[in-house]
C-alpha cells in the first residue's frame, strides 16, 4: 500500500492537474495506516522494529497529507483560473469542493458586474402605513413587527411587495 501511495504522490506532484485516483483509495490509505496503531500495540514499545514502524506511519501519514493538500490546492488554482476540471479524476469531497468554488467564483463576479449587489443583499427604506407583524425577509432574516408610520430598511424584494399590498412605501434616498 505504501508503494501505491508513494506513486500516487509522485504523480500528482509532476502534473498540473488531479489525477485519477481509485475510488476507495482514501479508505484503503486510512486502514493501512490505522494498521500501524494495531501493528504498534501489538509490539514492545521500545526496540529497533517499534521505531521503523514508527518512522513509517509517520512518513506514510506525511505523504498521504500532502497528497490531499496538493490535490486541493490545484482545484483552487484551477477555479481561481477558470480552467476546467475533469471531475472522474476527482473523489467525492473534492467534486463538492470544485463546485461550491465555482459557485462561490459566480457570485463574486456577478457582484463585481453590479456593485450594487442583489435583490438578496440591497437594502430598501420603507415607511409603513399599517401595522405589520414580523415578516421573514428574502434574505432569511427576521424583519419588524412594524407600526404605521415606522420607516426601516428592507431587502428589495421585501419592500416592493409590501408596496405592491398597500402596507408601505419606498422612500427613496438620495445621498450627497
Amino acid at each position: 500500500m505504501y508503494g501505491e501511495l508513494y506513486k500516487a504522490w509522485k504523480l500528482e506532484k509532476t502534473n498540473l492537474t488531479p489525477q485519477p485516483l481509485p475510488a476507495d483509495f482514501y479508505q484503503r490509505i486510512t486502514t493501512f495506516m490505522t494498521s500501524f496503531d494495531d501493528e504498534l500495540t501489538s509490539m514492545e514499545s521500545k526496540g529497533l522494529p517499534s521505531s521503523l514502524l514508527n518512522k513509517e506511519k509517520q512518513i506514510t501519514e506525511q505523504l498521504f497529507e500532502d497528497l490531499k493538500r496538493t490535490r486541493v490546492h490545484k482545484i483552487i488554482d484551477a477555479s481561481q483560473n477558470h480552467i476546467p476540471i475533469q471531475t472522474a479524476n476527482l473523489i467525492e469531497y473534492e467534486i463538492e469542493l470544485d463546485i461550491n468554488l465555482k459557485k462561490y467564483a459566480l457570485g463574486r463576479e456577478s457582484a463585481m458586474k453590479n456593485p450594487g449587489g442583489s435583490a438578496l443583499d440591497t437594502l430598501t427604506v420603507v415607511r409603513f402605513i399599517q401595522d405589520i407583524p414580523e415578516i421573514v425577509g428574502v434574505d432569511l432574516k427576521i424583519y419588524g413587527p412594524f407600526k404605521k408610520e415606522d420607516v426601516a430598511s428592507l431587502p428589495l424584494q421585501n419592500a416592493q411587495a409590501l408596496e405592491k399590498q398597500g402596507a408601505a412605501r419606498v422612500i427613496e434616498v438620495k445621498l450627497p
